[in-house]
């Protein structure tokens, strides 16, 4: 199974997305993430991943330009922006939505924004998750 999760930048959501598949695909899965347009990975994306023991060494912002769209299995967009303006796939059931909030735009103290942070990072755990357990049972 290869999986590749998109969000805007690919700054923060599809980045943490890739990280638990890293950390919970089974052998022989592998993941990958991209965005419209590409910023740096967040700090925070970094810091809250690694809180939860979840190495993100080696993973960079890439643009959904430089990949073959339809050489995955499933493109998973994490925002309502990348849904949109997905380029079309040969197979258009292939496309998973999934938007959720952008842990990058949260505002307020330092206490919330890190809460806003760990929501996303738990929410995409599961998601994660999830995709394990649909495409492994029998």
């Amino acid at each position: 199974m290869k999986i590749l999760f998109v969000c805007t930048a690919n700054s923060c959501r599809s980045q943490m997305a890739e990280a638990w598949a890293r950390h919970l695909f089974p052998a022989g899965w592998s993941a990958a993430s991209a965005g419209l347009l590409t910023h740096p990975i967040h700090a925070r994306t970094r810091t809250i991943m690694a809180e939860a023991g979840v190495a993100m060494d080696g993973q960079h912002s890439k643009s959904i330009d430089t990949l073959d769209l339809d050489g995955f299995d499933l493109v998973v967009t994490l925002s309502r922006e990348a849904g949109r303006f997905l380029p079309a796939l040969a197979d258009p059931a292939h496309h998973r939505p999934c938007p959720m909030a952008d842990p990058t735009e949260a505002r307020g103290t330092p206490a919330e924004i890190r809460a806003a942070y760990r929501a996303g990072r738990e929410h995409l755990r599961e998601l994660v998750s999830g995709l394990v357990t649909e495409f492994t049972q029998p």
